[in-house]
């Protein structure tokens, strides 16, 4: 009975600890604007792409897009990236998640 006492009071510290950890150890922004190139920024009529970085978060560890799928900042990006499984295109493919295609109109991520 001892060792089942200890074997809880160890999990709940070490959650309780890693908890507070993850609460505490870095702020990340609810959204990010992702950066256009001066040639795409020249041509684009809709504004640069917002993603909802704190929906994302809440749903994923940070290791799932980061860094093989997004670096840390300054990723510049194209729909042509989607197509090919860049970016967001990694998972809004159809099969993961919606496709960009599906998307009801651009802006759903060009706000």
């Amino acid at each position: 009975m001892r060792y089942i006492l200890l074997y809880f009071l160890s999990f709940v510290l070490v959650f309780v600890f890693g908890f507070y950890l993850n609460l505490s150890s870095y702020e990340t922004p609810a959204f990010v604007k992702f950066e256009r190139t001066p040639e795409i920024a020249e041509e684009a009529e809709e504004p640069p792409a917002t993603f909802p970085h704190l929906v994302h978060q809440e749903l994923f560890y940070c290791y799932v897009c980061h860094p093989s799928v997004f670096k840390f900042g300054g990723n510049v990006m194209t729909h042509d990236d989607f197509d090919n499984g860049k970016f967001c295109g990694a998972c809004h493919n159809g099969v993961i998640s919606w496709h960009i295609d599906d998307a009801p109109d651009c802006e759903v991520c060009h706000k």
